[in-house]
C-alpha cells in the first residue's frame, strides 16, 4: 500500500514512543528521519525490507540488494549493496536507537530532550551530509506537531492536583515543578535554555512568551491562571500543546 503523510505517523507513533521509553531517542527524531528516509514508508527498501532508514548490512544475517551510489575518488557509480531487512518497522527503529546508543559520535543525542538540539546534533555528528538535514527535520516535526509525542514520554507540567493546590513559581523558584516546566517550554519551542529547575531570568522570559502565546497577561509568573490554561489546553486535546 502507499501511505499517506497520515497513515504514515498513525502507524509510526506507538513505535517510536515505545522506543524512546527503552532508549531516550527522541520520537519526533526517529519519527522525523524515518518520514524523510523511507519517503513516508514508501520507498522500495522499506517495502521491500520493513528498513526505515537506509541502514545498510545485514540484520540476523537477513538482508536485499538494492541498486546505490557510491562514490570513489568523487566519482558517482552504482552499484548493488547489502541493505538490512528486518523483520517489522519496529525493529528497524529499535536497530535505528541501538546505532545512536552505540556509537561515540552520536552520544549528544541521549537523553537530549530538545527536538531542535536533537535535529543540529544528528547532523553535526555525520548523519547526513546536507547542510539542510536539520532544518527539513525541524520543519516536519513542526508540520505534523511531532513534539507533542516527545511530551507524552517526558511528562507535562501537570499533576493530579488541581490548579489551585499548585505551588506559584517565579523567579527565585527551585525544584521538580520548575524543571517540568523548563523541559516543557522548551520542547515547544519557547527557549528557556538549561533545564536545572532553578527560575531564573531565562525561565521567566519564556514563560512570558508563553502566557502571552495563550491569551494571559505575560508577568513571568506560573500562578493559578497560568495552571489553569494548561489545565484547560490539556483536557481540550489530551496533551499540553
Amino acid at each position: 500500500m502507499a501511505y499517506t503523510d497520515t497513515q504514515f505517523f498513525d502507524k509510526i507513533k506507538p513505535m517510536v514512543i515505545k522506543d524512546m521509553r527503552e532508549t531516550g531517542i527522541l520520537a519526533s527524531l526517529t519519527a522525523a528521519q524515518a518520514f524523510i528516509e523511507s519517503s513516508k514508508g514508501n520507498s522500495g527498501l522499506t517495502q521491500k525490507a520493513a528498513n526505515l532508514f537506509g541502514i545498510k548490512g545485514k540484520y540476523d544475517g537477513q538482508y536485499v540488494l538494492m541498486w546505490t551510489t557510491e562514490y570513489y575518488n568523487g566519482v558517482a557509480h552504482r552499484v548493488q549493496a547489502e541493505f538490512r531487512k528486518y523483520p517489522s518497522w519496529q525493529e528497524s527503529i529499535n536497530d535505528h536507537s541501538s546505532l545512536f546508543n552505540r556509537l561515540a559520535r552520536y552520544k549528544n543525542l541521549r537523553g537530549e530532550t530538545n527536538y531542535v538540539k536533537a535535529c543540529k546534533n544528528v547532523q553535526a555528528d555525520g548523519y547526513a551530509t546536507s547542510p539542510t538535514y536539520a532544518t527539513t527535520l525541524q520543519n516536519v516535526i513542526v508540520k505534523y506537531k511531532l513534539y507533542e509525542w516527545d511530551a507524552e514520554v517526558l511528562g507535562k507540567p501537570t499533576s493530579e492536583k488541581t490548579p489551585s493546590d499548585l505551588p506559584v513559581l517565579k523567579i527565585g523558584s527551585r525544584g521538580d515543578y520548575v524543571l517540568n516546566w523548563q523541559k516543557f517550554l522548551n520542547l515547544n519551542g519557547y527557549y528557556c535554555g538549561k533545564e536545572d529547575g532553578k527560575f531564573g531570568v531565562n525561565t521567566e522570559k519564556a514563560v512570558k512568551q508563553w502566557q502571552e502565546a495563550h491569551g494571559l497577561t505575560p508577568d513571568g509568573i506560573i500562578g493559578k491562571q497560568t495552571w489553569a490554561k494548561v489545565y484547560e489546553i490539556d483536557s481540550q486535546n489530551r496533551k499540553v500543546v
